[in-house]
C-alpha cells in the first residue's frame, strides 16, 4: 500500500514538472514570436520612415492646393501614430520573466496582437504615403 502510495505521489510530481516544462516551452515560444513580429514591424517602421522623408521632401517643393495639402498632413499624422504606438510598445512590453504560467502566455498574447496590429498600422501608413508620392521611372 505505502508502494502504491509512493509511486502515486511520484507520478503526480512528474507530471507537475513536466506540465510545469510545457508551459515554460510555450512562454518562451510565445516570447519569440512577439519578438520576431516586433523585429519585422520595425524594419517595416524603417521603411515608414523613409516615405515619410519623401512626403515632406515633396512637400516643401511641390505646389499644392490645401486639399492636396492636407491629405500629406493627414497621412504624415497617421504615420506619426504609427511610431509612437510602436514606441509606447517598446517602452512598455516588459518580459514575463518570473510570473506564472497562465499570466505570463495571457500577458504574451495580449502583447503579440498589440505589435501585430501596429504592424498593420505601418504597413497601412507606409502605403498610403507611396501612393501620395510622383511615380519614379
Amino acid at each position: 500500500m505505502k508502494k502504491t502510495i509512493c509511486l502515486g505521489a511520484l507520478f503526480l510530481a512528474l507530471f507537475s514538472l513536466a506540465a510545469c516544462d510545457n508551459g515554460k516551452k510555450q512562454v518562451e515560444a510565445l516570447a519569440k514570436e512577439t519578438e520576431a513580429i516586433h523585429d519585422a514591424a520595425m524594419k517595416d517602421l524603417a521603411e515608414m520612415n523613409r516615405v515619410t522623408r519623401a512626403l515632406k521632401d515633396f512637400m516643401i517643393s511641390a505646389t499644392m492646393t490645401p486639399e492636396q495639402s492636407q491629405k500629406f498632413t493627414d497621412v504624415l499624422a497617421t504615420m506619426g501614430n504609427a511610431e509612437n504606438d510602436m514606441m509606447d510598445w517598446m517602452k512598455n512590453y516588459k518580459s514575463p520573466e518570473g510570473v506564472p504560467t497562465e499570466e505570463a502566455l495571457k500577458y504574451l498574447q495580449e502583447q503579440k496582437k498589440m505589435i501585430e496590429n501596429n504592424q498593420v498600422d505601418i504597413r497601412a501608413a507606409t502605403e498610403a504615403g507611396k501612393k501620395l508620392l510622383p511615380q519614379q521611372e
